[in-house]
């Protein structure tokens, strides 16, 4: 416990987070302190999109944004992603992040291609592309959860952690990742429960959109020591096959893959027609240029199954990213909420209703960069008053284990890929149940704002 000054505090350690205090620390001579809760996706960041190779571009990156969207995107976010992405491209390479290449052309980068893209546009090195980029980074972070953050007047100047420091900051950027750790059935750690999202509605921040969650189509229920583990769904362009109880495939031979949304609806719509198990098998794909592509996969499964063509997997959907989250403006500032600024997958509105395979690993790198340079210019024209003390008002109350057992249950039941209008009621009811107010009315936004497909 105590009193901590600075300039300006990260809530979460991950590429967001990291991206922002590299920025704050090679732009400025501000002080800084990420504190990181111990949860983050951007480990299992493969690669992440850039129009780099022939005949691709940012404008056709663009559109292909906007399609997947559906309408759903804020412009202005999905033209700052696209029109980003070469600078990150070619800031990691900067770092020493060895990107791969054709074998026969080493200018041509080895593109992974994602379902929803028009062309191959991940770039990777190898299938460990997040965790090198933070250890390039090397940003050092403090082992903290923050419950609460402070405010003079409306301006955001602080934040209080779970063991009752107190931090006195000129701004606060929100990177703590997305909530789909509230399911039960996910492939997120369940510290992955929206906390930014909490923080930021409780400083009077507006979100949006949080009932678009994107499903992973392919995630592991048998085996069971697998359990939980996502199976990339670029190998379906290779030969991978989906198929239900009868051995009925549920992608016809030649046609083209569905975007991640429209697979993972697929699939439970063969759920809840009673034909599970679906089975996913790779034992199609040709086994040299799996591992070539995916040689830590390639691994993974061997040492499993033993011999390529046992590789294959009881799957279902599982929750994987949420594209809502808090409004942000162009400059990654928290609309209405000065000295709040957010970035990675507590942000919505870049990606409207699915996002591109790629798309999630560029956005850490893209807005992180962004909500650290725009505080840096905030915290250069906002004075911290001295005479003036940050207020403690209404102090949030932790959310409890039992409040989230309770949630993971009713999301599970009743917040599932095809939104059953009589599930999304008797969910919205159901929340009722929750005694915490604040993870109430987060659930209440989640099945109030998700639509029946």
């Amino acid at each position: 416990m105590g009193i901590l000054n600075i300039d300006v505090l990260i809530v979460g350690g991950g590429l967001a987070g990291c991206c922002a205090a590299e920025t704050i620390g090679s732009e400025s001579n501000f002080s800084v302190l990420v504190a990181d809760a111990g949860a983050m996706a951007s480990t299992e960041i493969m690669g992440f999109s850039a129009p780099a190779n022939p005949g691709d571009s940012e404008e056709l990156f663009l559109r292909d944004i906007l399609r997947a969207g559906g309408g759903g995107n804020d412009p202005e976010l999905a033209r700052i992603l696209a029109s980003h992405a070469m600078d990150e491209l070619r800031h990691a390479e900067k770092l020493g992040i060895r990107f791969d290449r054709k074998a026969d052309d080493s200018a041509t980068y080895d593109m992974v291609n994602a379902l929803g893209s028009s062309c191959p546009r991940v770039v990777h090195s190898g299938t460990t592309t997040g965790r090198e980029l933070l250890a390039k980074l090397a940003i050092s972070t403090v082992r903290m959860k923050i419950i609460h953050l402070l405010k003079i007047g409306a301006r955001v100047a602080g934040a209080i952690a779970e063991d009752g420091t107190i931090i006195h900051a000129k701004a606060v950027i929100l990177a703590g990742g997305g909530f789909a750790g509230l399911w039960k059935f996910s492939t997120w750690s369940k510290k992955l429960r929206g906390d930014a999202l909490l923080l930021a509605m409780q400083a009077g921040a507006e979100v949006r959109d949080l009932g678009i969650v994107q499903f992973e189509p392919t995630v592991t229920v048998a085996p069971t020591a697998l359990a939980g583990f996502p199976v990339i769904t670029t190998v379906l362009n290779e030969g991978a096959r989906l198929s239900d109880r009868n051995g009925k495939m549920l992608l016809p031979a030649g046609s083209p893959v569905p975007g991640k949304r429209q697979l993972a609806k697929i699939i439970q719509h063969a759920i809840d027609q009673n034909l599970e198990p679906v089975r996913y098998d790779l034992s199609n794909v040709p086994e040299g240029l799996f591992c070539k592509k995916y040689p830590e996969y390639h691994r993974k499964f061997l040492s499993f199954f033993g011999h390529w063509q046992k590789v294959c997997f009881e799957v279902k959907p599982g929750a994987h990213t949420t594209l809502g989250g808090i409004v942000i403006e162009p400059d990654a500032s928290v609309r209405h909420v000065p000295g709040l600024f957010a970035a990675g997958e507590c942000v919505g509105g870049i990606h409207g209703k699915d996002r591109l395979g790629g798309n999630a690993g560029l956005e850490v790198l893209v807005f992180g960069h962004l909500a650290g340079r725009s505080a840096i210019r905030y915290v250069a024209e906002h004075p911290f008053p001295p005479e003036e003390i940050p207020e403690v008002v209404d102090p949030a109350v932790p959310v409890a284990p039992s409040q989230y057992r309770i949630a993971a249950e009713i999301l599970d039941q009743c917040c599932k890929v095809s939104g059953e209008t009589c599930d999304l009621r008797r969910g919205l009811e159901r929340c009722k149940e929750l005694e915490n107010h604040a993870l109430r009315a987060l659930l209440e936004r989640i099945f109030s704002e998700k639509t029946s497909d």
